[in-house]
């Protein structure tokens, strides 16, 4: 490739070197006939890759040598993610308008689009691409970073090859022969992507006329509610929230009132994730194309963007989002207890054993997790500030309610503030500033005069927020404040309970009350069996004593779940290897497979599957998950938090690591984890414990609803 200039690679190509992590040793795309790429000169400057899938109607990427070697060059991480963002901005081409994830910050003038190349923790650089619609292509041909910012409105881009017409000819004339049909298949199967088990499981691509014959009692009567009503809508996983929420969105965006008056209508995501999903949700449910007149956006980017930077000096929030936010301060408070500074005398064993434990067991996680919510959940909520004596020694001598960590000793909450010291520190050192503390910060300024008179034209006339049980008092404040009128602004929310720690807590302080609840008693999403048992372990959960149904059309001919005991994480790992492998060899294109873990042994699965050429792709955070909308067909692999809002054929959780839990706090964790997992699957559940198996599947299993496998 030395004597090229220039890569035409098609379409069809780029997805098998993802599907097969096909690359020579430089990152570069190299021929494979094993898996069907091929390669041919197409010129004296451009070298071609394609696949004997390709047509003459086939689109392509043509991508600059240089430029690719230096983004490969300086990347850290996965360098493939490179290959999987071009490739998706080439599918995006087949519809355009490009759009891509809102994480990627693109920007388009005319045919030019600018987006980060590789995730901002990898690279700060950013493509500057140039669409051409009537060769099918897209061109990646210039690098921007940070400290060489590019406005596309004065942007002149490069000529285009001289050779590029005449390439895309000789293109469109190889005949390549198949290397086999399992090869081609593979090219053609469908993708594990987000779409399909994200927002194209949810809208199941129907339009808003479509959906309106079929929809549940429970659904329609959110659509029946008066235009200024305020809604709640309640339901268990797979009940058909989020499509409730956004054909209330679209029905409220369509009304000829709200459009002549310039209404303006907001659907509040925790992640830029879920924002993504709900997007798409509507893109679909609006025949393809967006919904005018509805913003969708993370809280925390909302915040940003209305009430600014604060004070004078400017200020960094860790996190692009609530989400990733939490993650990020995890990881400092990570590295506060593995320097081993703060003093632990005479603490409780379990936080005894969290510090002796090896940074990434499931003991320390436990504890870093559990130190990030006292923090926020309890410090921060209740304004404790190490510069006031009094707050802190109220917080050291307080009861303790059942909701709250399992901090039960005095030298609990010593240990606590301890670490909370470092952790400002840390922040102070860094010019940042949390998530949480953002937005108590913002909810000063949305309280101020300025923002009063602002959000007469800046604020919302209608506020909509999916997956509600994810947002803490002080996120729903922020919410309210936002509303245009200050007599208040309809508010149309769909929620789980089930799947937040804190959602009884959140819920019983009444933020967005005065709204007319909808419970969706329907499940549409599991096979019959499965959803005997989900309905059982749902019903498990403080004051949901709602009777679910099933969608009479889902079918009773899926196996029960099943539920596997071995001795050892090892085993356990042993085990869900060996069921990956018979539903990959026996199910058909269209499954999905994923593992849920309910400890650490993500990392070793993954090694595992990889040791025996099964692709795996696995989700570290919430965000990972807008990966898959650009990852061909694989078996996902995340801890339990990570998966809600998806929905997969087959689901395997593991669990390990796991002890009896002592407190209240802990046992509704436990539960939410289990639900949370097993509510992932249609079609098949196993679940593999090793030692240890959570009280409610051992009460499911006295009740017939899972099979112990011997």
């Amino acid at each position: 490739m030395n004597n090229f200039s220039q890569i035409l690679i098609t379409e069809a190509a780029l997805d098998l070197m993802l599907i097969h992590n096909v690359k020579d040793e430089d990152g570069m795309p190299k021929v494979d006939v094993t898996v069907g790429i091929a390669s041919a000169a197409l010129g004296d400057t451009i070298c071609g890759f394609f696949t004997a899938s390709d047509t003459e109607n086939s689109y392509s990427a043509l991508i600059d040598i240089v430029a690719l070697h230096t983004l490969l060059g300086e990347a850290t991480g996965d360098r493939m993610d490179a290959y999987r963002r071009i490739a998706r901005v080439v599918k995006g081409l087949k519809n355009p308008p490009i759009h891509l994830p809102r994480q990627w910050s693109e920007y388009h003038h005319k045919n030019l689009i600018a987006f980060f190349a590789l995730p901002k923790s990898a690279s700060d650089y950013r493509w500057i691409a140039e669409a051409d619609g009537e060769n099918r292509c897209i061109r990646f041909e210039d690098l921007s970073s940070r400290s060489s910012q590019v406005d596309l409105v004065d942007f002149r881009p490069k000529p285009w090859p001289a050779e590029f017409t005449t390439a895309i000819e000789k293109l469109a004339a190889i005949e390549v022969p198949s290397s086999n049909e399992s090869t081609r298949r593979s090219v053609l199967a469908e993708e594990v992507d987000l779409q399909a088990i994200g927002s194209g499981s949810v809208v199941r691509n129907r339009t808003y006329e479509e959906w309106t014959t079929f929809l549940s009692e429970s659904q329609k009567k959110v659509l029946d509610q008066q235009l200024n009503a305020s809604v709640r809508i309640v339901g268990p996983a797979g009940s058909g929230k989020t499509l409730a929420l956004c054909l209330r969105a679209v029905q409220i965006a369509r009304n000829v009132d709200v459009q002549s008056t310039g209404k303006r209508v907001l659907i509040a995501t925790h992640s830029w994730a879920m924002a993504e999903r709900i997007d798409g949700v509507l893109a679909i449910l609006n025949g393809g194309v967006a919904v005018e007149g509805i913003t969708v956006f993370p809280l925390l980017s909302l915040l940003q963007m209305h009430a600014g930077n604060i004070g004078q000096q400017r200020i960094e929030v860790i996190g692009d989002d609530s989400t990733s936010g939490r993650i990020k301060a995890i990881d400092i408070i990570k590295d506060i207890v593995s320097a081993g500074r703060i003093e632990a005398k005479n603490v409780s064993k379990w936080i005894e054993d969290g510090l002796a434990a090896p940074e990434n067991s499931k003991a320390r996680l436990e504890l870093l997790f559990n130190i990030y919510e006292e923090i926020s959940g309890v410090l921060t909520a209740s304004a404790v500030a190490l510069d006031d004596p009094e707050s802190v020694r109220s917080y050291l001598k307080g009861v303790r309610e059942d909701w709250m960590p399992p901090f039960v000793a005095f030298a609990d909450r010593v240990f606590v503030i301890g670490v909370y010291r470092e952790f400002i520190r840390a922040l102070v050192d860094r010019s940042s500033i949390t998530t949480d503390q953002f937005v108590l910060d913002s909810i000063r300024v949305l309280e101020t005069f300025t923002w009063r008179m602002r959000k007469e034209t800046d604020g919302y006339d209608y506020i909509l927020v999916d997956e509600l049980q994810l947002f803490d008092s002080q996120e729903r404040a922020a919410l309210e404040l936002l509303g245009r009128s200050r007599k208040g602004v309809p508010f149309v929310t769909a929620e789980d309970p089930s799947q937040g720690v804190f959602s009884s807590l959140h819920s019983s302080r009444g933020l967005l009350g005065g709204q007319t609840s909808v419970y969706l008693e329907t499940v549409h999403r599991f096979d019959k069996k499965i959803f005997d048992l989900i309905r059982f372990i749902y019903q498990k959960f403080p004051l949901n004593s709602l009777p679910l149904k099933i969608d009479t059309a889902k079918s009773n001919d899926s196996d029960a779940p099943r539920l596997h005991l071995c001795e050892g994480d090892h085993k356990s790992v042993d085990l869900a290897v060996k069921l990956i492998e018979q539903l990959s060899s026996a199910g058909s294109s269209n499954n999905r497979i994923c593992v849920a873990t309910l400890g650490d042994v993500d990392e070793e699965i993954c090694g595992r599957l990889d040791a025996k050429k099964i692709a795996a792709t696995r989700l570290a955070s919430f965000d990972d998950v807008e990966q898959l909308a650009y990852r061909k067909r694989s078996v996902i692999v995340a801890p339990w938090q990570f998966i809600g809002g998806t929905q997969f054929s087959h689901v395997i959780v593991v669990a390990t690591g796991l002890q009896s839990a002592q407190t209240a706090f802990g046992r509704l964790r436990e539960l939410t984890a289990v639900y949370l997992a097993c509510s992932r699957a249609t079609k098949s559940l196993n679940v593999v414990c090793a030692g240890y198996v959570p009280q409610v599947l051992r009460d499911a299993k006295e009740n017939a609803l899972i099979q112990q496998i011997d």
